[in-house]
């Protein structure tokens, strides 16, 4: 028996108002992605897809992309459902931890008996606090972000001189986020602020800059000019500017 060739016709609907509908390709669908070819599908949404290959009656095949979307919606809110849940126990979760903290700090104090301890923990300017590591921290703190000591910058400049250098930093501003994707509160960026730093000149055409390690970055400057070099922290939105003066 001879096999006819396919005979492409055009189904587009006829006499039919308000329809875009064009049905134009007539090859089969022969490419399954991996994701579906290798992952797990449910009996139910099995049996969807069963009834969809199907069903001869176009009623049926309706019904079943019907209750296909419902069963999608029941999947979503369960989802949903347990997002949310999970959610509000890890801010319980985090609650319960802060709170051990606190109590940890507190035995801490009480337990200790040293006066000489005892006595580090409080000052006359700071106030008090409830442990010794807690004061120590809060100057580690103090000079990781102010003292210039932690983070060398390596400029070579070749301006035959030994310049001033200028530092000056800012964070989400243009170059590091895209105009309008910055936080509330800081459209183009946040205001330029001076850091404090340290320069040693290796030569006439070399120095390093010494900043605090707060702004430690494995990125590295670019030069924009003779006399201008930029930082972008990118990990960090951060953007830090290198002046140079002779």
């Amino acid at each position: 028996m001879r096999r006819l060739a396919q005979e492409f016709k055009d189904t587009r609907p006829t006499n039919e108002p308000n329809t875009t509908v064009d049905y134009q390709d007539p090859t089969d669908v022969d490419e399954v992605q991996d994701e579906i070819k290798n992952g797990v599908i449910d009996p139910i949404s099995q049996t969807f897809a069963l009834w969809i290959r199907t069903k001869m009656y176009r009623r049926h095949v309706r019904e079943s992309l019907a209750r296909m979307m419902e069963y999608t919606s029941v999947l979503f809110n369960k989802i949903k459902a347990i997002s949310e849940n999970t959610e509000k126990r890890q801010s319980k979760v985090e609650q319960r931890q802060t709170n051990l903290e606190e109590r940890f700090k507190d035995v801490i104090a009480n337990a200790t008996t040293d006066s000489e301890v005892i006595d580090a923990r409080s000052s006359e300017r700071l106030g008090n606090f409830k442990t010794l590591d807690e004061r120590l921290e809060y100057f580690e703190n103090i000079i990781a972000s102010v003292i210039p000591v932690g983070f060398d910058v390596t400029i070579v400049h070749n301006l035959g001189a030994q310049p001033v250098v200028n530092v000056r930093t800012w964070t989400h501003g243009i170059g590091v986020l895209p105009l309008g994707t910055e936080p509330t509160g800081l459209f183009g960026g946040s205001a330029s602020q001076s850091i404090q730093s340290t320069v040693r000149h290796v030569n006439s055409s070399e120095c390093i800059v010494s900043i605090p390690l707060d702004y430690t970055t494995e990125f590295l400057p670019v030069k924009i000019n003779e006399y201008k070099y930029l930082l972008i922290d990118e990990k960090n939105s951060r953007s830090i500017v290198f002046d140079l003066i002779i």
